[in-house]
């Protein structure tokens, strides 16, 4: 079969996403304005909770959630080791210490008994719940522990636009939540973030921060910055909410198939769906046998025009970033899958052909590196 060019991630942007831009455009109102407020009030309902401030990216979010519940310099922040790296450093931006957690080895998401481990060893002010790839951490356990101990939950679902728990859409579950809106997400403005939560005082906190700590013009109760987002952002984020349903079971649709493709092959584990879960594939996360088999396949699968991921090539505790800080080894869970995981596409623009070609593909590649 003829190569072709397949990306990991693609944007679904078409006539009715460009045309609201349009209108913002004409309006006059491209700044902070309407159009914003009206995005934050759907995107609270559509998550299920009161209140949503939007911000400028994912990162700035959780800082400012963080922040704004009340987590300061030399606080502590547990977040889980093997994520994006912004899960930890937005604690950092405030003053806060990170402190790792490990993970499990199924669904990539934190383990709760290391959670409550850390919990008790160490001066835990916040737990930072990332729902990875698209899968819900065990939110439910986790609220228990954190209501147990008394320490505050904040989801990172800047991979789980819509994704569920028990029924319940991620971000609704914790003392606060954020998403992102960069590019490769479900749902995209370009760039952008919310916080939400169903506690008014956290968010008028949040809307002070983001805006130079004004409270009327001209006059800064704190010191406050410029993380606004603009109307043009809101408008394009309006239709992509709108759209975020089917764009999920688009991804689901061609997550089960390529499960189907591949669920009899040796050598690969592929994505876990806990029972009360539903996935809605940010990535498609399989897991090889070792680290050379996995870098082995990922240069075949670039090498026949498909882009395949590596999420993440190292836990944060390696990170130099960390080791710099004197941040000791730990967490083998998430230094076995950093060397094991490797992302397919599963992006809603792909067709079947596409979804064949990639697990042929794949198979074939998984066979060349079996040396």
């Amino acid at each position: 079969m003829e190569n072709r060019a397949i990306k990991l991630f693609e944007p679904v942007i078409d006539s009715e996403d460009i045309e609201a831009v349009v209108e913002v455009l004409k309006s006059g109102w491209i700044a902070h304005g309407p159009a914003v407020e009206v995005f934050e009030e759907e995107f609270a309902r559509y998550v299920g909770v009161d209140y949503a401030a939007t911000v400028s990216n994912g990162t700035i979010a959780l800082a400012l959630a963080l922040k704004a519940l009340g987590v300061g310099a030399g606080d502590k922040v547990l977040v889980p080791d093997y994520t994006f790296i912004a899960s930890a450093t937005s604690a950092m931006l405030i003053g806060a210490i990170p402190v790792f957690a490990d993970v499990e080895y199924k669904s990539f998401n934190v383990n709760v008994d290391e959670v409550l481990k850390k919990v008790e060893e160490e001066d835990v002010k916040a737990i930072v719940a990332v729902h990875l790839f698209g899968h819900p951490a065990d939110i439910k356990a986790l609220r228990d522990v954190a209501s147990d101990k008394r320490v505050f939950l904040v989801e990172d679902a800047a991979q789980a636009h819509g994704a569920e728990a028990w029924g319940k859409k991620v971000g609704s579950f914790g003392d606060a939540a954020i998403f992102s809106f960069y590019a490769t997400k479900n749902m995209t403005m370009g760039e952008g973030g919310v916080v939400i939560s169903n506690n008014r005082a956290v968010i008028e906190k949040v809307r002070l921060l983001r805006n130079h700590g004004q409270v009327t013009r001209y006059v800064h109760n704190e010191l406050g910055w410029n993380f606004r987002i603009t109307s043009i952002q809101a408008a394009l984020g309006m239709v992509q909410l709108r759209k975020l349903d089917k764009l999920n079971e688009l991804r689901r649709r061609n997550a089960n198939m390529l499960s189907n493709l591949l669920s009899s092959v040796e050598g690969v584990e592929l994505p876990y769906e806990a029972p009360w879960a539903k996935h809605v594939y940010h990535l498609y996360a399989t897991k090889l046998s070792s680290k050379k088999k996995r870098d082995c396949v990922f240069n075949c699968m670039n090498s026949r025009g498909i882009e395949v991921g590596i999420h993440y090539p190292m836990p944060l505790h390696k990170q130099p970033v960390f080791q710099k800080l004197g941040y000791g080894i730990c967490c083998p869970t998430a230094t076995l899958l950093s060397e094991r995981e490797l992302s397919l596409p599963t992006h809603p623009k792909l067709c079947e052909e596409d979804l064949r070609y990639i697990a042929s593909s794949f198979i074939e590649c998984l066979e060349m590196c079996e040396g």
